[in-house]
């Protein structure tokens, strides 16, 4: 064996069995290939190849990257939705993934493949090793079956994923795997709210790492400190105006209105930035800006959840005393919320550059990343100095979270 072609499906999961191989193996030239066409959503996929790529960076190994090819992966198990996990479907998406492997491998001249799926004690060794070497003798290619669960394999693991600070996903990225794990369950890992980059969503994630990614790529040592805060989402929504739908906008952590509300304006209040209009039946308000319709970011974490609807000023002439309103209301509260704080450098260097990992559900209010990379690079040699650090708060819009959070822990990460 001399050129050595290694199946990666997430960085977790290579974290270990590379360094294994490299051990094993130190005169073999070995790459990567990921490739995983059953991840879905198609950001869910990008999160992980960065990852994988962290790894790969850490060890000096090239690795990768083949294009996202679900419709491929969806044909193929088609007529096996229901099979359990580690049954027949399993072993269809073990063949297409290690298929790929092989052809790329031939193209590229690597004699032999192997897969890190072998590390993970959710798959079957046995089938694994069965269909690497099918695929393999299919292309004159040798198939390297590799137990890396073994002599505390799975434990090595786990260790050096969390001293990596490494994504953990809590899927194998198989939506039929995921529906029967959560029968009847709302399944967020399959949505995505809005266009943008919400508190504690999967692209807010996946700004993070690939901002950490680059600076990595500099040289500049990074930490993530990791918080827990109780989340919220829009559902769904519907405002009338004497029975005419009206586009509005709903307030972060509005909790829901059962059933339909029926109501009408009880005062108006005015405010320096808006109209606040109260309702006789109910505590729900709605909010007439005096500017064009907006989301609006909390700039504190917001404790009272009243419902509360913005709309554009234009309508203020519309809401007087007696005005009929009807709102629909759903929206939904996850005491498991989880965002993070990026620290790139010293973090007790003296200065401090602050952006922002988040957005408002429309995109607009965020950072762009290449402004991120343009700062680091700016700063590249101050922040190896000691003299400034660069921090990337997460959950901003929900309040402010994470900057509160970062002050809160007194800078002990």
């Amino acid at each position: 064996m001399n050129k050595l072609l290694v199946h990666i499906c997430c960085g977790v999961d290579a974290v270990y069995a590379l360094r294994k191989l490299k051990e094993d193996y130190p005169d073999v030239h070995m790459e990567g290939y990921f490739y995983d066409p059953n991840i879905h959503p198609e950001e869910e996929y990008l999160l992980r190849w960065i990852e994988t790529e962290r790894v790969c960076n850490l060890m000096g190994i090239k690795c990768h990257l083949a294009p996202y090819e679900l419709d491929r992966w969806l044909e193929a198990v088609k007529g096996l939705e229901n099979e359990p996990e580690r049954g027949a479907r399993c072993t269809v998406c073990h063949d297409i993934r290690l298929e790929k492997t092989a052809q790329f491998a031939k193209e590229k001249g690597f004699d032999s493949i192997t897969t890190v799926l072998m590390m993970s004690p959710k798959k079957d060794f046995n089938v694994l090793k069965t269909v690497g070497e099918q695929v393999a003798d299919k292309y004159g290619l040798k198939f390297l079956a590799t137990d890396f669960r073994k002599n505390g394999g799975i434990e090595k693991m786990n260790r050096l994923s969390k001293e990596a600070q490494l994504y953990h996903q809590n899927y194998c990225g198989c939506m039929y795997a995921l529906f029967q794990q959560r029968k009847g369950e709302f399944i967020p890992e399959l949505v995505s709210f809005g266009k943008g980059r919400l508190p504690g969503s999967r692209e807010e994630k996946l700004f993070i790492k690939r901002i950490r990614l680059y600076a990595e790529s500099l040289g500049l040592p990074c930490f993530e400190q990791s918080f827990n805060f109780v989340n919220w989402r829009l559902i769904s929504s519907v405002l009338k105006i004497n029975k005419a739908p009206v586009t509005h906008t709903v307030l972060w952590f509005s909790k829901s209105i059962k059933g339909i509300l029926r109501d009408r304006v009880k005062e108006t209040i005015e405010e320096n930035d808006k109209t606040v209009i109260s309702l006789k039946k109910s505590l729900a308000k709605i909010w007439v800006l005096k500017t064009h319709l907006k989301e609006i970011p909390l700039d504190f974490p917001r404790f009272t959840t009243e419902p509360i609807l913005i709309v554009d000023g234009d309508l203020k002439r519309e809401l007087k005393l007696d005005t009929k309103i009807e709102i629909q209301l759903k929206t939904q509260f996850d005491e498991n919320g989880v965002s993070q704080n990026l620290i790139i450098g010293d973090k007790e260097a003296e200065s401090t550059i602050e952006f922002y990992s988040d957005t408002l559900s429309d995109g607009s209010g965020g950072m762009e990343i290449e402004e991120v990379f343009s700062e680091l690079s700016k700063n590249r040699n101050t922040i190896l100095a000691g003299e400034v650090k660069v921090i990337v708060y997460g959950a901003r819009t929900a309040g402010n979270i994470g900057k509160l959070y970062f002050k809160n822990s007194f800078i002990n990460v």
